[in-house]
């Protein structure tokens, strides 16, 4: 018996774009993705040789514990690539908010991934893991790469590495609700009638040209999914705009929301704003990521 355990960071969008509806039903996406560096949730996994099959527990009940979970997809995954067999049960203890657009449950996946080719005395090169995961979910790849912040196109797959990136003092703010990921593309594909102008300008790239001074490089956040996601939940443009009355540079939302985010100066302004808001929205998770 062998026991492993592994944190598994939240993502925060600070540019997402989604440029061409694909013939395959998918979309073309550009995008500058960052891994949290104090939100993340904590797995361990025991791998048994002498059983076989894939348990899962969590604690949190909303979470699917059976084939559903994208941490069993993608197991069953890596056995059927490498025909490799153990008995692995997950245990997930979940701080990432469900459905948040921070990508708890694709950071799981890999974390995952990762743990099981640790196992197996990493059988399977990087390259190979990437395409692997990129059949199971296209955020998957992201978390699967070394890099803390990257540029990201294609489906998800394309991963170019930012060197040097800073580290940031984020807010995350997680009203009560949920966006469902094909119910966000449908609306976007109806409401998005710039999404395949080849005029469109290259925002990521933007961000990615000012990312050494945080405060120009804030006036570049931006997220398509923000029109779809503030008519579903109008809180969220309301957060946005307390999250910059108390002191953040630049805000928008993560993923497809309904997550809003804050850029501060320093985790001292994060902190002092998490107060206050707290204080008028006891419910919601407020954390810094």
């Amino acid at each position: 018996m062998k026991i492993i355990k592994a944190k598994s960071p939240a993502k925060l969008n600070l540019a997402l774009e989604v440029i061409k509806k694909l013939t395959n039903g998918f979309h073309e996406i550009r995008t500058v993705m960052l891994k949290s560096e104090n939100l993340f949730d904590e797995l361990k996994f025991i791998f048994d040789e002498k059983k076989a099959g894939i348990k899962i527990t969590c604690n949190n009940s909303a979470v699917p514990i059976d084939e559903k979970n994208i941490c069993w997809k993608i197991a069953e995954q890596f056995f059927q690539k490498t025909g490799t067999c153990v008995g692995l049960e997950i245990q997930i203890n979940k701080n990432i908010p469900l459905a948040s657009g921070m990508g708890g449950g694709s950071s799981n996946g890999a974390t995952v991934l990762l743990a099981i080719n640790r196992h197996f005395g990493d059988i399977l090169t990087e390259k190979e893991l990437i395409t692997l995961a990129a059949k199971v979910g296209k955020d998957i790849p992201f978390f699967i790469s070394k890099t803390r912040a990257a540029s990201i196109t294609g489906m998800g797959e394309k991963i170019r590495p930012l060197k040097n990136f800073p580290r940031l003092a984020i807010l995350v703010i997680n009203p009560k609700g949920e966006i469902p990921t094909p119910w966000a593309y449908g609306e976007l594909d109806q409401t998005l009638l710039f999404m395949n102008d080849i005029e469109r300008k290259n925002i990521s790239q933007e961000l990615i040209k000012n990312k050494s001074a945080i405060k120009k490089m804030s006036c570049y956040l931006y997220n398509d999914f923000s029109i779809v996601a503030k008519n579903k939940y109008p809180i969220i443009e309301a957060l946005e705009k307390a999250t910059l009355s108390f002191g953040a540079i630049g805000a928008s939302i993560t993923g497809k929301g309904p997550t809003v985010f804050g850029i501060f100066q320093n985790k001292e302004s994060a902190l002092e704003a998490r107060k206050i808001l707290k204080k008028y929205h006891p419910q919601f998770f407020i954390e810094l990521a």
